[in-house]
């Protein structure tokens, strides 16, 4: 029979090593890019991810189904995706934080992901996305969403600091039905000044110009993607087009100037768009 010197030891090396195992999850960092974040169970990186509760103590979890609305919606990569649950009135507002990153070997990093956000007629749940260069600067905004969303939907590619320490997805709940967001990836791309000054003589007509929530497109030729640079050269949005006219929702952005770049089969178009 063990003696309980035995078992207090037996313990204290427990406790030690579980702290150990706690310290060195928490304190993660993500090195290798394109990083992808999809929440499942078997996610080497999903434990990294903590919460801030800045209203209230909502919090977001990682499941298969919503807590609200989005009935028969699964997984846009695997099984499960993290959701707010958004079941309150009270303006429960929570940040859902990544894993430290190291981006010193990345060049124009973006964070992009996938999102649901429903409105419960007639409330709408906020979904924010931010970062912050250390674990106690400021988180910086640089995009909102606040739209009937009940499919998923690309945020499209936005730029953040090469010295970004981490990002964080934002919801402020308003009662809408839950808020949905899967496959976080973090990557590096970009187009400098110069690139975008090589365009061809390709014909395309943007309007309006300052855009506002939309950028309408036309051309004489199929398009078959069109991205959005900041004035640094970070890819922004990247969407795939495949037709002669259309739109891009630019609402996200923050406002300034940006480069729109179209691309067709001839070659490429770049446009100075200003946001609003």
């Amino acid at each position: 029979m063990k003696t309980k010197l035995f078992l207090l030891k037996e313990k204290l090396y427990f406790s030690f090593f579980a702290t150990l195992l706690l310290v060195t999850v928490a304190n993660a960092q993500i090195t290798t890019f394109p990083w992808t974040e999809n929440f499942e169970d078997s996610s080497p990186t999903r434990a990294s991810w903590t919460q801030i509760y800045e209203v209230n103590n909502m919090s977001w979890t990682f499941a298969t189904s919503a807590s609200t609305g989005s009935s028969g919606v699964t997984a846009y990569d695997g099984t499960k995706f993290a959701n707010y649950p958004g079941t309150s009135h009270n303006f429960d507002k929570t940040k859902l934080v990544s894993p430290v990153l190291n981006l010193s070997g990345v060049t124009s990093p973006t964070v992009s992901f996938y999102y649901i956000n429903p409105f419960w007629s007639p409330d709408q749940n906020w979904l924010r996305v931010f970062f912050r260069i250390s674990a106690t600067d400021p988180w910086v905004q640089i995009a909102e969403f606040h739209s009937n969303i009940t499919a998923w939907t690309s945020t499209g590619n936005m730029g953040i600091p090469s010295n970004t320490y981490q990002i964080a997805i934002e919801c402020e709940t308003d009662y809408g039905y839950s808020t949905l967001v899967d496959a976080v990836v973090v990557t590096g791309s970009n187009l400098s000044v110069n690139d975008a000054e090589k365009s061809s003589k390709v014909s395309i007509k943007y309007y309006p110009n300052p855009a506002d929530n939309v950028l309408n497109f036309e051309s004489k030729e199929k398009i078959s993607e069109i991205s959005v640079y900041n004035n640094v050269g970070q890819k922004m949005m990247d969407y795939k087009v495949d037709s002669d006219k259309g739109q891009i929702n630019v609402s996200a952005l923050l406002r300034g100037t940006y480069l729109v770049r179209a691309k067709t089969d001839s070659g490429t178009n770049t446009f100075k768009m200003i946001k609003k």
